[in-house]
C-alpha cells in the first residue's frame, strides 16, 4: 500500500514538473515573440520598413494563460502560494490541520469551477469557431483548454493535499520534488 501512495504522490509531482516546464517553455517564447514584435515594429526608426509580427498580441494572450494556469499545481505542491497564517500558526496542532482541510477543500472547489466552466467554454469556443480576428485568424479555445487542464490539476493537487492532511502516506510535503533544486555547493 506504501508502494501505492509513494507512485500516486511522484506522479503527481512528474506532472506538475513537467507542466512547470511547459510554463516556462511558454514564457521564453513570450519573450522572444515579444521582442522580435518591438524591433520588427520599430525597424522604421533606422530607415528601415516595419514589420510586426502578425497575431503577437494574441499569442501572447495565449502563452500568458499557458505560463500560469500550468505552473499553479506546482506552486501549490510546493507551497509557494501567498498565505497568512498569522493565527493559524497559533492554533493547537487539530486546528491547524482542520484549517489545512478547510483551505484545500475551498481550494479545490474554485478550481473545480474554473476548470468546469472553463472547459465548457473551450467547447463552446470549439464548436462555434472563435477565433481573434486579424491578420492572421487565431483560435481562442486552445488558452481555454489549457485553461482547463491546469485549474484541474491544481484541483487534484489539492485533492491530494486533502489526503495528505488526512494520511502522511500521501502528503506531497515530504516528497522530494516538492522542496525544489537542492541549491549546488561547489
Amino acid at each position: 500500500m506504501r508502494e501505492k501512495c509513494a507512485a500516486i504522490v511522484n506522479l503527481m509531482m512528474k506532472l506538475n514538473l513537467g507542466c512547470a516546464v511547459l510554463s516556462g517553455v511558454a514564457l521564453l517564447l513570450m519573450m522572444l515573440v515579444g521582442a522580435l514584435d518591438v524591433v520588427g515594429t520599430n525597424l522604421d526608426i533606422i530607415g528601415l520598413t516595419s514589420f510586426p509580427i502578425p497575431a503577437a498580441f494574441e499569442f501572447m494572450a495565449t502563452m500568458m494563460v499557458v505560463s500560469v494556469f500550468l505552473a499553479m499545481s506546482l506552486g501549490q505542491a510546493r507551497r509557494t502560494h501567498i498565505r497568512v497564517e498569522v493565527l493559524v500558526d497559533k492554533l493547537p496542532r487539530p486546528l491547524r490541520r482542520l484549517a489545512d482541510l478547510i483551505r484545500h477543500a475551498l481550494s479545490m472547489v474554485f478550481f473545480l469551477c474554473i476548470a468546469y466552466f472553463g472547459a465548457l467554454s473551450a467547447l463552446h469556443s470549439f464548436n462555434v469557431g472563435e477565433y481573434a480576428p486579424g491578420i492572421i485568424n487565431f483560435p481562442i479555445w486552445p488558452a481555454r483548454v489549457v485553461l482547463a487542464v491546469g485549474a484541474s490539476l491544481i484541483s487534484l493537487q489539492c485533492l491530494l493535499d486533502i489526503v495528505g492532511v488526512l494520511s502522511s502516506r500521501y502528503s506531497v510535503e515530504n516528497h522530494e520534488l516538492a522542496s525544489g533544486p537542492k541549491p549546488r555547493i561547489d
